[in-house]
């Protein structure tokens, strides 16, 4: 039996530079970012005070208002990103059999500071009788994903998965299988964090992975610049609808991009720290092409990672470079985070969106702030500006704490 070719038809956006994927595109290739002073909080105490929040976000506009005051801010992001998608998408889901369609949503820390927090510190300050009794499913991982089914009526297969920064890039990948295999017809996959709170911002502190530019905040991330400093925080939210092909096509579906592919490893290593020679990647780079039947050369631009932790960026580019040899030269590679930070399971999703995007609209979103490229980082990491670059495929990578590596092939739709 042949397999199913599946396709992303819908695009659903929060983050730091832009809410839905036109302003949010619009951002990108201006070199716009997002990342600014803490204003939700007292950052004062901290030695980073800088974060990529989502700004302009009314969770009422997507939810009922009930629902929202006993719900955490990632599982906002996680509802609005997904009727955002759908919206996109032009699908109406109450024509499908929704027993066909599939919901998978992935977060890192979830509703761990909102929810978890404040009802934690109502129980210590006045004991129990005082933790409110929506606590208990408000702060669990899944709890976005039964919202998202709910707020949808999707009634089939639905997940959560939580790996990391690479998960924006895995729920991607439980969607492709899904449909694939034929197990669905639709499905809506995505990611989301809030992690820019008190607490969570004292442990990144803690352990020195963020960047200490607090009086030029959109200047602070600089993936493979010679002088930076480390990462931003961030927080957001992504989703987007995937389909079979032939369903999207007898409906007419607007088709951002193929998915051709997928393969995870581990550096199984260290926790915290990174392998330099980006051996994981390699073979993670290396089975995404085995399993999509591509050469290395097909490969037309590179989506990475680039988290500006100095030891990542340098991992990162000496993978590239072993794996393609000459072929890493020609290739332009660049990050999104420079713009919008690091917003953890939200990331991968941020750069699934940007990339179908590059594919449809012929452009690559540059890496603002790289002004004096690491010699260690010596690839075509498109500095500074967007450069239009009409492509065939895209390559997606991201890295997790634990040594997780997710790679992800993206093609141009081609009826062949």
């Amino acid at each position: 039996m042949k397999a199913r070719r599946v396709v992303i038809t819908g695009l659903g956006i929060l983050a730091p530079n832009g809410n839905g994927k036109d302003a949010y595109w619009d951002a990108l290739i201006k070199g716009r970012s997002g990342i600014k002073k803490i204003a939700s909080f007292d950052s004062s105490p901290f030695s980073t005070q800088i974060a990529g929040e989502v700004k302009d976000f009314n969770p009422c506009d997507y939810f009922d208002s009930k629902l929202v005051k006993r719900s955490g801010r990632f599982t906002h992001f996680g509802v609005a990103a997904s009727k955002m998608a759908v919206s996109d998408s032009r699908i109406d889901l109450s024509t499908e059999n929704r027993d066909r369609c599939g919901v998978c949503f992935g977060t890192t820390i979830g509703a761990e500071n909102d929810i978890y927090e404040s009802q934690h510190r109502r129980f210590l300050e006045l004991g129990p009788k005082a933790v409110n009794r929506f606590t208990a499913p408000e702060f669990t991982p899944h709890v976005a994903t039964g919202y998202i089914c709910s707020e949808l009526k999707i009634t089939g297969p639905n997940s959560t998965l939580s790996s990391g920064c690479s998960t924006g890039l895995e729920v991607i990948n439980w969607g492709f299988k899904m449909v694939r295999r034929g197990e669905v017809d639709v499905a809506v996959v995505g990611s989301s964090d809030a992690p820019i709170f008190p607490f969570a911002m004292s442990t990144f502190c803690a352990l020195g992975i963020l960047s200490k530019r607090n009086e030029a905040p959109e200047k602070a991330s600089r993936p493979y610049d010679k002088g930076r400093d480390g990462m931003v925080i961030s927080e957001g939210g992504a989703a987007v609808v995937i389909e079979e092909l032939n369903h999207a096509l007898e409906r007419g579906a607007t088709i951002y991009a193929e998915i051709v592919s997928y393969a995870s490893t581990c550096d199984a290593q260290d926790v915290v720290r990174v392998d330099l020679s980006g051996q994981a990647l390699v073979s993670a780079i290396e089975q995404a092409l085995t399993f999509g039947k591509m050469r290395r050369e097909e490969i037309d631009y590179i989506c990475a990672h680039g988290n500006a932790i100095p030891s990542y960026d340098v991992s990162e580019t000496n993978a590239f470079k072993t794996f393609f040899q000459k072929h890493a030269y020609k290739i332009p590679v660049s990050s999104i985070k420079s713009m919008t930070g690091q917003a953890y399971a939200a990331g991968g999703g941020f750069q699934v969106v940007a990339t179908s995007l590059c594919l449809k609209n012929g452009f690559v979103t540059p890496t603002i702030n790289l002004e004096m490229p690491d010699p260690l980082c010596d690839l075509d990491y498109v500095p500074l500006h967007s450069r239009r670059f009409p492509m065939g495929t895209a390559l997606i990578n991201s890295h997790s704490v634990g040594g997780t590596h997710a790679v992800l092939v993206l093609r141009k739709y081609s009826q062949e």
